[in-house]
């Protein structure tokens, strides 16, 4: 049910209907990219779960904005052939609930972007970037950057997850229940 105005939502997504929403997405079997965002967009059509798909554009975060009693659940679908997504151009988001589906196991999990990393985490891809940043100025200001073609250069955020399975596997992951209960217990 797509959202035309957040001002009346019903029926109001309460408890009981948002874990059932979880569960359902939690039983989804493995489909790519698009596909993956539609059938969790027909789950919430079905429920007659009011959202916002792609408030801020396609390819950008969030898929579906869901507003609730909880505030505006922002909801972004992943999928992979592997065991844990790719993250382009953006880390996992502080609060996104992320629905990622895997081809290599046929299966869905759910989490929260900071469950997945931490606070401490971005405060030193931070303190990189910045300092990423500035090299690039430094060099852009230099009189030979500069060209006849126009050509330049910019610096493109790329996440991804090293160290074997026991770090990067979101089904075999030791917290995988930790993560999916910490998204239920939150909808208390």
């Amino acid at each position: 049910m797509k959202a035309g105005s957040f001002n009346a939502i019903t029926p109001p997504l309460d408890s009981p209907r948002m874990r059932d929403f979880l569960n359902r997405c939690l039983g989804l079997k493995w489909k790519e990219g698009t596909a993956h965002e539609h059938q969790v967009r027909d789950i919430l059509d079905e429920m007659e779960i009011v959202y916002e798909y792609q408030p801020n554009g396609s390819q950008m975060f969030p898929d579906f904005n869901i507003p609730s009693r909880w505030g505006t659940i922002q909801l972004e679908c992943k999928s992979s052939q592997r065991a844990n997504p790719t993250y382009n151009s953006g880390r996992p988001h502080v609060g996104g609930l992320y629905v990622f589906c895997s081809k290599k196991y046929d299966q869905t999990t759910i989490y929260y972007g900071d469950d997945v990393l931490t606070l401490e985490k971005r405060a030193v891809y931070d303190e990189y970037l910045a300092e990423q940043k500035a090299l690039l100025e430094k060099y852009q200001a230099r009189a030979d950057w500069k060209d006849d073609r126009g050509f330049d250069f910019y610096n493109r955020e790329m996440y991804t997850q090293i160290g074997g399975a026991q770090y990067t596997d979101y089904f075999t992951h030791k917290d995988r229940k930790l993560c999916e209960d910490n998204v239920f217990r939150s909808f208390n």
